[in-house]
């Protein structure tokens, strides 16, 4: 079985890529699903005579149009700031209310507004409907009572209306789409052109790296002579791949070879030995890599070295021996406070005994 290093860049693209699809595809999915809510949709309202029945359907985003409106006088205030204004309209014998924003009564009033057609929100308050329709009944020096069935509780609010969100929902779903399509536009050119991977990037300090790409490739084809796990060692190269990187060492520019040996702790279990392999030279190579199999990195160093690393293999045997025989020095001094502790005991109680006698 062969192994190209345009494969090895291609997987680690696609297991890298992958994660970051499927993140953007599933809050893609979310905010369409968002979307849908009644809080987020505009429907067309043809007749605003039809706002009680919308309202009760839950179609309460609507785009309608209100010509003809009148300034009632009334302005209305979120706090000290005055954020929008009362307007009415009677049609089909009935005074209908309308809330625009100050910017939008402004244009209104200077005639500037090229259209009658608004978004707003419906809204259901029976207090400000009622006192608007008192203060017209005064206006007009009549009793509110003959007004009765004149006006209607349900208010055309663009104040309420959610432009802001609905806006920061579609923009947010464009820019995921946009990131989307462009990550998957980058893996089926890195993947047509591996010189554009960013994984490619560790060749940079060779030169060309579409020319090392295509002789590593050739070098994994015919002069392959260890591929264990992630670790592959060729005639001239010693490549080690992880999910988010490659490491690419000529064996060539190595000066310094070593192998360490460390214990590290996984929780509460036994610890374990962890191998690393550091490789450097006097200018700017430094190169590690840890490895929890000893007979792995053996492999390694020797097609590499062509030898194994024997002082290391005689201290590492070295330091095990010494650590077995602290441990068993530890060992015989507990035995041996446990044997003293017993001795003891074992002479209290034969004094208690020849006490009782």
């Amino acid at each position: 079985m062969q192994h190209g290093f345009r494969r090895l860049l291609q997987k680690n693209l696609l297991l890298l890529t992958l994660q970051g699809v499927l993140v953007l595809a599933g809050l893609l999915l979310l905010l369409g699903q968002v979307s849908r809510l009644e809080h987020f949709q505009t429907v067309e309202m043809e007749d605003s005579s039809y706002a009680k029945e919308y309202f009760l359907s839950e179609q309460r985003n609507v785009e309608v149009r209100l010509d003809g409106l009148i300034a009632t006088g009334f302005s209305y205030f979120v706090g000290d700031q005055e954020a929008g204004e009362y307007f009415y309209r009677i049609k089909n014998n009935v005074m209908e209310l309308v809330l625009l924003k100050k910017s939008s009564a402004n244009r209104l009033r200077a005639g500037e507004t090229d259209s009658d057609t608004y978004k707003v929100r419906l809204i259901k308050d029976d207090v400000t409907a009622g006192y608007i329709l008192s203060e017209y009944a005064d206006a007009l020096g009549i009793r509110a009572e003959e007004l009765s069935g004149l006006g209607t509780v349900y208010i055309f609010d663009e104040t309420a209306y959610p432009l802001v969100r609905i806006r920061i929902l579609r923009i947010s779903m464009i820019v995921l789409s946009l990131m989307l399509g462009i990550l998957v536009v980058y893996v089926i050119l890195a993947t047509a052109f591996p010189v554009l991977n960013f994984e490619a990037g560790c060749l940079k300090r060779y030169g060309n790296k579409g020319r090392y790409i295509r002789k590593l490739d050739r070098e994994m084809a015919k002069k392959l002579k260890l591929h264990q796990d992630n670790v592959i060692v060729t005639e001239n190269f010693l490549i080690v791949s992880y999910l988010t990187k490659i490491d690419v060492v000529r064996i060539d520019d190595i000066r310094y070879l070593s192998k360490h040996v460390e214990k590290r702790r996984r929780g509460v279990g036994r610890p374990i030995y962890v191998y690393r392999l550091t490789a450097s030279n006097a200018d700017d190579l430094y190169f590690e890599a840890d490895f929890f199999d000893e007979g792995i990195i053996n492999d390694v160093i020797y097609y590499m070295r062509g030898e194994p690393l024997l002082e290391y293999e005689e201290l590492s045997e070295q330091e095990r021996l010494q650590e077995e025989a602290e441990l068993e020095t530890v060992m015989a001094e507990e035995r041996n406070r446990e044997a003293v502790l017993d001795a003891e005991k074992e002479l209290y109680e034969q004094f208690d005994r020849d006490e009782l006698y």
